[in-house]
This record gives C-alpha cells, sequence and structure tokens, in this order.
C-alpha cells in the first residue's frame, strides 16, 4: 500500500470480538505479528464503522513515529489474514476489512502459523498452547498482501520440529502463498499420465500444498519433482505429511540446517528479519532524518535555497517515501564527489528505480549493489570490486563521526552496521 498521513479509509467488521477471540490473540497472535500491529488490530477492530478516518488518526493513536511504521503493521495483519485490504481508485480510499482470528485448534493445525509460532516462542511453550473470505464491496479490488510477500524462510537451524503438516482442510481461514518463483506449470507438464494421474494436478488443494511445501522448504521445481516421485515410489502413498517429510529432508541436505524459520523481509522492531537490529537501526535513521537534514550533514552547511527546491520536487514528483529519497541523494553525493547536480539528474535515476519497482531504502540498497556488481563483471579492470554496500557509505561514515549533533550513531556502531548489511547482502 502507498499510505498518506492525510489518507482515508474507513472499517467494515462481521464479527464482535469476545473472551476467547482475545485469548488467542494475545497468546498465539501476539508472537507472531509484534506489538505494533497487535495494538493497531485492537483499534481497528472497535472503530466505527460509519465514519471516514485520515491514516494521522492512527499514528497519533498508536504514537507511531512515520507512515512507514503503519504501513509495515498493516502488512503484517494481512500476511496472517486479520485484515483484507481493498482500495478504491476513484475515490483514493481504502476499506480494511477486520476479520476474526483463527480459532484456537484452527491455528494449531495451521501449517505455516503454527510454525512460525514455535520458531518465536520455542517448541515446548507453543506445544502448551496447542489445541487439537468475503465478497470486496462495488468498487473496491482486493489488494492484501501474501504472507511469502511479507515474510521470508531464513536458513537457520532452531528446535523446531513441524508435528502436523499440510493435510488439513476447510480452515477456518485461508492464508495465501502465491511463490511466484515457483513454475507450477512446469512442474505439472514434468509428469507423464502412467506416473501420476495428471488430473491431480488441477486440483486447486494439491496445488496449494505443493506451493506451501516448496515455500517453505525453498525447494525449486526440479526439487519438488523429486520429492514428489519419492513420497510416491518409497512411502507408496501421496499424503501432504508424506510430502512435507521428504521436502524437509532435501531441505536439511540442501542447507545444512534442522528446519526453516520465518522473518520479515523488511526490518522489524518487534519480529525476526532478514535484517539483524543493526542494520534495523541504520534504516531507521534513513528513514527519520529529513533530506534537508542530511543534506546539511553531508556538508557542514544548510542547504541552499535551489537544493531545498530540488528536494522538494522530488517529493512531489516522484512519489518516492523521503527514506528512499534519502538514499538516492547519498549515491548521487557519492558518484558526483560531493556536489549536487541538476534535478534532470535525479529524474533519471528515480525513473529508473521507479521501473524497477523500488519502494523502500533497502531496496534501493539492493538495485545500487546489483548495479555496481554488474558494472564489476563487465568492466573489471576499471571498476572497484563490488560491495553489498556501496563505498560512499564510508565517506558518510566519516562525516557522521565528526558532527557531534549526532551523537547516537557513534562510529564504531556505524561501522558495525556497515559490516552487518554487507554480509546481509552478500
Amino acid at each position: 500500500m502507498e499510505l498518506a498521513v492525510n489518507g482515508t479509509f474507513k472499517i467494515y467488521k462481521r464479527h464482535c470480538l469476545g473472551g476467547e477471540d482475545y485469548r488467542v490473540l494475545t497468546r498465539l497472535y501476539l508472537p507472531i505479528i509484534g506489538v505494533d500491529s497487535f495494538g493497531l488490530y485492537h483499534l481497528l477492530s472497535v472503530i466505527d464503522e460509519s465514519e471516514t478516518h485520515a491514516f494521522k488518526f492512527l499514528l497519533d493513536s498508536l504514537n507511531f513515529p512515520s507512515v512507514a511504521y503503519l504501513d509495515r503493521a498493516f502488512s503484517k495483519l494481512e500476511a496472517v489474514s486479520l485484515i483484507a485490504v481493498h482500495h478504491s481508485k476513484q475515490k483514493d480510499a481504502y476499506l480494511f476489512s477486520v476479520k476474526a482470528p483463527l480459532s484456537a485448534a484452527a491455528f494449531s493445525a495451521h501449517p505455516l502459523l503454527f510454525s512460525f509460532l514455535r520458531g518465536q516462542i520455542g517448541e515446548l511453550a507453543a506445544d502448551k498452547l496447542k489445541v487439537n473470505g468475503t465478497v470486496p464491496p462495488r468498487g473496491y479490488k482486493e489488494i492484501t498482501r501474501s504472507f511469502d510477500s511479507v515474510f521470508d524462510v531464513a536458513e537457520e537451524s532452531i528446535p523446531n520440529v513441524f508435528d502436523k503438516m499440510l493435510n488439513v482442510k476447510s480452515l477456518d481461514k485461508e492464508i495465501k502463498v502465491e511463490h511466484n518463483e515457483f513454475d507450477y506449470i512446469f512442474f505439472k507438464l514434468s509428469f507423464d499420465s502412467d506416473f501420476i494421474d495428471e488430473k491431480i494436478f488441477d486440483d486447486e488443494e494439491f496445488k496449494q500444498n505443493i506451493l506451501y511445501i516448496a515455500y517453505m522448504y525453498k525447494l525449486n521445481e526440479e526439487e519438488m519433482i523429486e520429492v514428489l516421485k519419492k513420497t510416491i515410489t518409497v512411502d507408496k502413498d501421496l499424503k501432504y505429511s508424506d510430502l512435507s517429510k521428504n521436502a524437509r529432508i532435501m531441505y536439511q541436505k540442501k542447507y545444512k540446517t534442522d528446519e526453516p524459520r520465518f522473518v520479515t523481509k523488511e526490518p522489524d522492531l518487534w519480529l525476526g528479519s532478514v535484517a539483524d537490529d543493526d542494520t534495523y537501526r541504520f534504516l531507521e535513521m534513513i528513514e527519520t532524518i529529513t533530506p534537508a537534514d542530511l543534506l546539511a550533514d553531508l556538508s557542514g552547511i544548510k542547504p541552499s535555497v535551489s537544493e531545498l527546491k530540488l528536494i522538494e520536487d522530488l517529493v512531489n514528483n516522484t512519489k518516492f517515501p523521503l527514506s528512499v529519497i534519502n538514499i538516492m541523494i547519498l549515491w548521487v553525493c557519492h558518484e558526483k564527489g560531493g556536489e549536487i547536480p541538476g534535478y534532470n539528474y535525479f529524474e533519471k535515476i528515480a525513473n529508473t528505480w521507479a521501473r524497477a519497482k523500488i519502494k523502500t531504502p533497502l531496496d534501493a540498497l539492493r538495485h545500487i549493489n546489483k548495479e555496481q556488481k554488474e558494472r564489476t563483471a563487465v568492466y573489471p579492470a576499471k571498476v572497484k570490486k563490488a560491495m553489498p554496500v556501496p563505498d560512499w557509505y564510508d565517506k558518510y561514515q566519516k562525516q557522521l563521526a565528526e558532527l557531534p549533533k549526532r551523537e547516537d550513531l557513534s562510529p564504531e556502531e556505524i561501522e558495525k552496521i556497515m559490516n552487518s548489511m554487507k554480509r546481509e547482502t552478500e
């Protein structure tokens, strides 16, 4: 979603939360969505449906420092299907359908949610808690984010074992996994009818479970083909639990670890994420400083009138978040040796980034790093070895260290951040 502070929304509810709902939300959902999403969900559940609200109301009520924090909180609620999001282009307004949480039994039986919970609070604690979609209104299009667009699978070993896998039908609430990287058509066409009845591949439940397993264990089409063949020839059946068992064995061999765990793709203060804590602190600084203050930090003097006008034009014309514009300014200052070129130069970069679908500062960093690596491959003798974090951060690091007004990040802390970000993108 592209939220604006003064943007508007309405609430749609079909369920009144009761005592059991609050218990499930607190004991089962809270550890996997974090305090920010937990608070947002409770606020949304008591908002008057008949009124139109501005996002600023949510920011003020929850004391969130920026719209980016609010968007992250929404994304996790969408991912676990506690809300559905619809948007009207004509009205430029959002409608949030607040959904009831799963029952404790349904949550315990859900392969993704319960596995995530066990990874957050530990196997013993989770096992103690274990208990053996609406039609969009006219004029709105559903744009709810899927589970795998928010969370990723970390290749780390943790003491977490799935008891129940994907042979669960009729769940109270469906968690979407799109897994666009997996070519299901190729997977389907790789089998002949003598080996397995091709009609089974058209079964939506079978397809969704294949995508679940491939996503959870980070297996490609060829590896899932091997898993399916092994399940049929060795286990002599086609149970989802056996498919998952064989996929887990392949995952352990491939990644040299016991079990996958889920982390948020974007840095998150409350949950484990792809970025570590130090990286989160750095990105948090990028998100909270204004472009004008950033230019002042870089040059040691206040920005000129023309530079302030340039920043204003970038904000109004590119529609990028201020944090992405900050990354753009840092990169251009490095490329131009500290000089600030005219607006046209920035506009060309903005158009390139827009086509690359860059939306966050982490997206921008990865895009820059990718370009550096490609340039290094083409001109190895002329371009320095590409680093996951561009070398212009070194200059910014020194400048920050010399500025007494930004004592919240010491040179040692910034160096640690740089090193951690390099490891994260290698």
